[in-house]
């Protein structure tokens, strides 16, 4: 799946003492090739050079753009060269040191208990905003729905659609594993202490991608119910079929998620071991994420920046 998304993007916590936690359009792709943003200079590395980046699967786009502009390496090369391993496994690499920096959504409770007894401090800066998104088939006739209706979906107390003003149906509501970066949102802002209702196998998928291809595909009918992160759905895996649902009447885009008017915005990060020296390769990466350029950078890859 990765393999996949990366040539998608060639087409087209704590704060120090643990981990990321929140305080700090749909079609497109992220840019390719160009220099860094006027007013600024970069970094300059090879890809050889450069340190070990990982993260989010939503953020692969944003790694391979600040690739190109530390590196000068074609769109080509740097999506060849990004080795992420999702949202869980990208915390838990950089605190053992198989990786360096991340450019991550926020870790779920279990990787934040991991990182807290490592004993291993992180240091974490938001640099963008997405948002958790639910999504169902676009002949669904239902378009918006309220947090608690979401909660009580998930929770098995609303079985129909009828319910919620959609046709007289089952709704089959698909989850994703406890430890994905789109789970750590879910309970964060649906959920919270509520346990979800317990799904079948076949009903938790492991791959981003997957859910989505379910939801659209699913007996061909408008009944299937799933939530991912707004910039994946809308510039990575965007396909025939699939609508995203609103909270309490405001639907997601860029402009509700950077006004705060859609509820279920949340920042993304960069992240580094807060032991690296002053002049280490991967403070001088993540300073860099943080000045105007990198900023740009994120803008130019599609995100929502921070203000």
């Amino acid at each position: 799946m990765v393999k996949r998304l990366v040539l998608a993007t060639v087409t087209a916590a704590l704060l120090v003492g643990c981990v990321a936690t929140p305080g700090g359009t749909s079609g497109g792709s992220a840019p390719t090739g160009g220099s860094v943003a006027s007013g600024g200079t970069a970094e300059r590395f090879t890809l050889a050079t450069l340190p070990k980046i990982d993260g989010s699967t939503a953020n692969i786009p944003l790694i391979s753009l600040v690739m190109q502009r530390l590196t000068g390496a074609s769109a080509v090369e740097a999506d060849n060269a990004i080795k992420t391993t999702g949202t869980p496994n990208a915390y838990l690499n950089l605190v053992d040191g198989s990786t360096d920096l991340l450019l991550v959504y926020e870790a779920d409770t279990d990787t934040l208990k991991a990182i807290k007894e490592s004993g291993v401090k992180l240091e974490s800066h938001p640099i963008g905003r997405d948002a958790l998104v639910f999504f169902t088939n676009s002949s669904n006739p239902v378009t918006s729905l309220t947090t608690q209706q979401y909660r009580d979906i998930y929770t098995g107390k609303i079985a129909n659609w009828s319910t919620v003003g959609g046709k007289s149906a089952k709704i089959v509501a698909y989850q994703r594993p406890e430890a994905s970066g789109s789970q750590a949102l879910m309970r964060k802002y649906v959920m919270h202490e509520t346990k979800m209702a317990p799904a079948p196998k076949e009903m938790v998928t492991a791959e981003m991608g997957e859910i989505i291809d379910r939801v659209s595909s699913y007996a061909n009918t408008g009944n299937a119910l799933g939530y991912s992160v707004y910039y994946y759905l809308a510039n990575m895996y965007a396909v025939p079929g699939i609508k995203m649902l609103g909270v309490g009447g405001v639907q997601p885009s860029k402009d509700t998620i950077a006004s705060g008017d859609y509820p279920y915005g949340n920042d993304f990060f960069v992240v580094i071991r807060a032991d690296e020296a002053a002049d280490s390769p991967a403070r001088r990466v993540m300073n860099w994420v943080l000045s105007a350029d990198g900023k740009q950078t994120v803008a130019d890859a599609g995100y929502v920046p921070m203000k």
